[in-house]
């Protein structure tokens, strides 16, 4: 990533009102999975950025973020975070296990996504918790999935067959970013008007400051009270919240060896 675009980034990241009410709502979320005990436990936030996340969420002080970018890393590694570059390969079985893992809008970036996923549940322990979220529908495809190397945009059915029944309990899921799908729906289809017939490299994303953001932010923010007690039927992104079961063969497996001796 050009280091001025990592700048920009991070200042979106940190600033942008979807950015923030998006945090408040996985801070929520934590909230919510990680026991009282969580200062003991271990989190891997995959794909972190610049770190945002995990410096914004103390709970957990045992972390650990993964990233492509070296810009994003040593702009993580300045606040202090272990936050270490990786090479584009699905394995971390290298850091250990965890406890909690964070996929922060990753999955959508991965062509085989369950490469993503066994990769994580290798280093999850069992009972331990995964948060996912991505851009979700389909229908909002504009320049901002292109420029943001987007693979695809979920829905709940979609989202939800990647994790079976028999290998994880799913605690919650829910769209979100949701009161302000009218407006992001229409604003996505002017944009793919405007920008028909035009070549791919010219696309941009969606991110800017404006008059408007405290109260876009207001109302975005507003959401995590609803998700306290129910869910968003539709959204511009998703949230699911899930519990590792432990490995079915794992039993199988001890039988095997107490009969062998």
């Amino acid at each position: 990533m050009d280091a001025n675009y990592t700048q920009e980034y991070e200042d979106f990241e940190t600033r942008h009102w979807w950015f923030v009410a998006r945090r408040e709502i996985i801070h929520q979320a934590l909230d919510r999975c990680v026991p009282p005990g969580g200062r003991s436990r271990r989190w891997l936030d995959v794909g972190c950025g610049t770190g945002v996340l995990l410096h914004s969420y103390p709970a957990v002080p045992n972390k650990l973020g993964l990233e492509l970018d070296a810009g994003c890393v040593a702009r993580a590694q300045a606040k202090g975070l272990d936050v270490r570059r990786i090479e584009p390969k699905w394995d971390f079985r290298e850091f250990g296990t965890f406890d909690l893992v964070t996929l922060t809008d990753v999955i959508e970036h991965v062509e085989h996504e369950h490469e993503a996923i066994d990769a994580v549940r290798a280093v999850l322990n069992d009972d331990g918790i995964l948060l996912v979220t991505v851009p979700a529908l389909m229908s909002l495809w504009s320049s901002h999935d292109v420029v943001n190397h987007h693979f695809r945009r979920y829905t709940t059915p979609t989202l939800l067959r990647l994790f079976p029944a028999q290998e994880w309990e799913v605690l919650q899921i829910s769209y979100f970013s949701s009161l302000l799908l009218p407006l992001v729906w229409t604003v996505r289809k002017l944009k793919n008007w405007k920008n028909r017939g035009k070549d791919e490299s010219q696309a941009t994303h969606d991110l800017k400051f404006g008059r408007l953001d405290f109260l876009f932010r207001a109302i975005f923010s507003a959401e995590k009270w609803w998700l306290r007690f129910a869910r968003f039927p539709l959204g511009s992104s998703l949230l699911l919240v899930l519990r590792k079961k432990p490995d079915a063969k794992a039993p199988a497996q001890v039988k095997d060896r107490m009969a062998a001796v």
